[in-house]
């Protein structure tokens, strides 16, 4: 393990540290101003802790019921968006006459078409997979299409000279250049698409992330342990999704001038 490597670590577990700490006094604080729900509001983290270890079976198995639908769902977006994106480069006619609806289809919330696809696909796990491919698709779609068409002319002008086919263009020339805007894409998509599962889980799904909030808030302040834990859990997931998305970054496309940077 190199020296920079055990410096990022460090600050790593400084923030978290520092981030705790701030946890603890301000649970601290709400409890010495006599709130007698103070301990629901904002509990200690070792109370969330203990929740988790006591079930942790429950939140093994809500874990990853969600997260698992979720990485399905992301990359079955990415697949579809990546191969409209493509399509709509290669005809200008599919562009113009496709994406203004791509983009009207984003106007619907989310919430609204999760018992839309109930009534449809008849199966919450389907559900999910559709709700994070749905989230994924539009966010890769919008990036492979500005990646593929950021293209410098005069590297195009080159291709054509020596008659290069359109796949050989778009191989060696669009895609490399549009990875920039894609892995940017996917960053925002990769935690988005946990969005889109949790908003199914939020309205009926069982053995779930959503599932432990819901169930949490209707048994009461009593079980409120099971909601920060989903909470915490869930943003965990959303960065870890994130962090996947860099590090695959880093690994096809070195030469981007930020690592580049970070690497001298």
């Amino acid at each position: 393990m190199t020296r920079e490597t055990v410096v990022g670590v460090g600050k790593a577990f400084a923030v978290v540290a520092i981030l705790v700490g701030i946890w603890y006094v301000g649970a601290f604080l709400l409890q010495l101003s006599g709130d007698r729900l103070a301990g629901s509001k904002l509990p200690f983290p070792h109370t969330i802790l203990e929740k988790v270890l006591t079930y942790p079976e429950t939140i093994l198995e809500a874990t990853w019921a969600t997260g698992s639908r979720a990485v399905m769902g992301f990359f079955i977006g990415l697949a579809v968006g990546v191969g409209f994106g493509t399509l709509m480069v290669q005809a200008r006619w599919l562009e113009v006459s496709v994406l203004p609806y791509v983009l009207a289809s984003q106007m619907i919330p989310l919430i609204a078409l999760v018992p839309i696809m109930r009534a449809v696909l008849r199966d919450p796990e389907l559900v999910r997979l559709y709700l994070a491919a749905y989230v994924t698709f539009f966010i890769v779609t919008m990036a492979v299409l500005k990646g593929l068409k950021s293209v410098d002319r005069n590297s195009l002008e080159l291709m054509d000279s020596y008659n290069a086919s359109r796949w050989t263009i778009m191989r060696t020339v669009r895609f490399p250049a549009a990875l920039p805007y894609i892995f940017s894409g996917l960053k925002i998509a990769a935690p988005l698409s946990l969005v889109g599962a949790i908003i199914v889980d939020l309205t009926g799904a069982q053995n779930s992330l959503g599932y432990l909030m819901v169930a949490a808030v209707a048994i009461g302040p009593s079980q409120s342990g099971f909601l920060w834990a989903a909470l915490i859990i869930a943003c965990c997931l959303g960065l870890l999704f994130a962090r996947i998305v860099t590090l695959i970054e880093r690994r096809v496309s070195p030469w981007q001038r930020a690592f580049r940077e970070t690497a001298t």
